[in-house]
Parts: structure tokens; sequence; C-alpha cells
């Protein structure tokens, strides 16, 4: 018997747009896709007892009807809860050179009221 861990992928983070959403359409359906950058802000205490700030930028995509809503809803700035899955997107450059990127494609958008 393998003891294998369950496979759980569920993110959920919180922060602001750092742009404003832009849609486009694609595939043979014309399905809608926004892509976004959520900043996520961390303080914490360094060893000299001062507060610090850090940054965490998360790359996000967003289809179908959320999508639509996210670009007609959001700004550069609002606030947002994304709840969604991890996914790693991997791609070869002109030259043949491999790349991925880990960003999180959105299950859930919860758009927040912006104080």
């Amino acid at each position: 018997m393998t003891n294998r861990a369950p496979s759980i992928n569920q993110i959920t983070i919180s922060g602001n747009l750092v742009r404003k959403p832009e849609i486009k359409y694609v595939g043979s359906n014309d399905t809608a896709l926004t892509k976004i950058t959520v900043a996520n802000n961390r303080s914490y205490l360094d060893k000299d007892k001062d507060w610090q700030q850090e940054t965490t930028f998360v790359d996000c995509e967003v289809w179908g009807t959320r999508a639509e809503r996210v670009e007609k809803k959001c700004d550069k700035g609002s606030p947002v809860i994304i709840e969604g899955l991890l996914k790693q997107n991997k791609w070869e450059d002109k030259d043949g050179n491999s790349h991925s990127k880990l960003l999180l494609r959105a299950q859930k958008v919860h758009i927040l009221q912006q104080t």
C-alpha cells in the first residue's frame, strides 16, 4: 500500500489590483478572459523590532462571466478576495527556451467595498 497525500489545490488571497483589468475574448467560442495582478501586503517585525512591509504580487486569470464582471466593476486599487487553484503555464520562446509561470486561476472573485 502506498501512502499518498491527498491532492489539494485551493488558494485564497486578498489584496488590491495593481492596474485596471482589461478583457479579451479567446478561442472559437470567444470566451472572456481577464488577467489581473493582486498585490498582497504582509506586515512583520524584523530582528530590530521595526515594522516592515512585504508585498507579494500574484498573477491571476479570470474566465467567463466572472471575467466580464471583474472588468466592469474593478479598477486599479480595487480590493478583492480571490479563491481558486494554482496553475502552471509552460511555453517555449522563439529560441526554443522553456519557460513556466505559476498563476492563480480564479474560481470565485469577491469584490470588496473601497474605504
